[in-house]
């Protein structure tokens, strides 16, 4: 195989410091294992002097740039071979509101949601019946999620908006789940319990703000259902290698869909790694099972071309 280089940081990307995590955790775990490099990006750009015939990427950039199709479509553009989605799902998965869409045509429970468009308070209140949710667009791993309920948690919350899109959803509450998905297949179910009860950036990634159940404790036939569907989701999205899934389980024994995540976190908190030991694999072999599709990849490319110029070199031109 050839070398390795992992991608982490990003210059634009309000998960930077998570993301510079992520790819020093998986670093370590392959560096004892294959030939592999950790570049920090600091900004929206490959790094100069990597060489597509020489590297295969492994992105760990969390948010804007690694996760919206920025990223991938450079590498693409550069021909390299990487993990994770390619430039359009991973542009579908970042947009929250149009892999609702793709979720609902599946059948599939999604919280009532708008756009934010300038409405005050009461109009919001008024629509949704109650408590209510305020989330970027295009954003993950919590950042600037709120509840909202009452006045004051959201004049609070609107004095801290930049710019963006910005989404309001119907507050279903209910058990925290997550499916873990490892080259098109889920792993076991996570359930966050997070202290204080609303599962923020905060909680993801402070050790001991939130406790985790894994196995997740539902019936088989809940456990089986979220699999199989979370399986269907990532298909249907144009997803290959890996991502993550995030549900809601309400009072009333129904799953909604909240997101999903194709380039998951790898740190210390992180849920993917949670599922895959529960599952008897262990975090070195996460990251390796995480390659070795775009290896398989780059190895097929590699036959393809050598066909190509066998071809080539077989006509007789006059």
């Amino acid at each position: 195989m050839k070398a390795v280089i992992i991608l982490s940081g990003g210059g634009s990307s309000s998960e930077r410091e998570v993301s510079l995590g992520s790819g020093r955790a998986v670093f370590g775990a392959l560096r004892p294992l294959i030939d592999v490099a950790l570049f920090e990006v600091g900004e929206d750009a490959l790094p100069e002097g990597m060489d597509p015939e020489r590297f295969i990427i492994f992105p760990m950039i969390h948010g804007e740039f690694g996760e919206d199709g920025r990223l991938q479509a450079l590498l693409d553009g550069k021909g390299f071979s990487y993990c994770g989605s390619g430039a359009a799902a991973s542009r579908l998965c970042m947009d929250k509101s149009a892999a609702k869409i793709i979720v609902r045509d599946l059948g599939i429970l999604t919280a009532e949601s708008c756009f934010y468009n300038g409405q005050n308070f009461g109009e919001l209140w008024a629509f949704f019946g109650g408590p209510f949710v305020v989330k970027p667009n295009d954003r993950g791993s919590s950042v600037g999620v709120s509840k909202i309920y009452g006045r004051g948690d959201f004049e609070r919350y609107c004095s801290g908006w930049g710019r963006g899109k910005w989404l309001v959803e119907f507050c279903i509450e209910g058990r925290e789940l997550t499916v873990g998905i490892l080259d098109g297949r889920a792993l076991p179910v996570v359930e966050i319990c997070a202290r204080g009860g609303f599962y923020g950036y905060r909680h993801k990634y402070t050790p001991g703000m939130a406790e985790y159940f894994v196995p997740a404790p539902l019936e088989e036939g809940q456990t089986r259902w979220l699999r199989g569907i979370s399986e269907r989701i990532f298909r249907a999205c144009g997803c290959r290698d890996f991502a993550r899934l995030d549900f809601i389980l309400d009072h009333f024994g129904r799953f909604y869909f909240l997101e999903i995540n194709a380039i998951p976190g790898m740190t210390a908190t992180s849920l993917v790694p949670k599922a895959a030991a529960a599952a008897g694999i262990s975090f070195p072999e996460l990251c390796l099972r995480m390659l070795e599709p775009a290896a398989e990849r780059d190895r097929r490319r590699g036959q393809a071309a050598e066909i190509l110029g066998d071809r080539e070199r077989d006509v007789v031109r006059f």
